[in-house]
């Protein structure tokens, strides 16, 4: 049963290797940092003897089963950036692709932030490092990194810095730029 008075959200870090996740529940209108619940958090990790195509698979199984218990009303997934490797890039994209078809077959609408956007709103520096997310989200949430991966914390942090981004004001998000428009 959802409650009508919370959004869920489920952040992805994707990774090839390893995948972080953070399912929150976050209030409706203003946002009050006390009342974000972290539902669940972790990292997916795939073999990495095993082909990327079958590590890909895998991890699209993965999120699809995730998404299918949390029930998210969105996924929120970073944003691609290009480095200066093209075929880490286009491993990047691949695995992203599969995590974006695996929410939608459920329906689940899917949004993208940028790794600037994320650690601007959750730092207040566009430049933060892992270990500064993880601390904010520390100071912020009380969440505590533990063994996880910092794959883990950014996958939080992507969820909750699009939560904040957005106000979470209406049963049904719209993308920043109409919200401003």
């Amino acid at each position: 049963m959802t409650n009508p008075d919370v959004f869920r959200i489920i952040g992805i870090d994707p990774g090839s290797r390893i995948t972080g996740f953070g399912v929150l529940e976050l209030p409706r209108g203003a946002i009050n940092l006390k009342r974000v619940q972290i539902v669940a958090v972790g990292a997916i990790r795939s073999k990495t003897t095993l082909p990327h195509s079958e590590r890909t698979g895998y991890l699209h199984e993965a999120v699809h089963q995730l998404a299918g218990q949390y029930k998210p009303e969105i996924c929120v997934i970073e944003r691609a950036f290009t480095g200066v490797n093209p075929y880490s890039a286009l491993r990047l994209g691949e695995t992203r692709g599969a995590v974006i078809a695996a929410v939608r077959r459920l329906g689940i609408q899917v949004a993208e932030i940028t790794p600037t956007e994320v650690k601007k709103i959750i730092t207040g520096q566009g430049h933060a490092t892992k270990e500064q997310i993880a601390a904010a989200l520390k100071y912020l949430l009380q969440f505590e990194l533990g063994d996880l991966p910092h794959d883990a914390s950014d996958a939080v942090a992507i969820g909750l810095s699009y939560g904040l981004s957005l106000g979470i004001r209406s049963p049904s998000p719209r993308p920043r730029h109409d919200a401003l428009g």
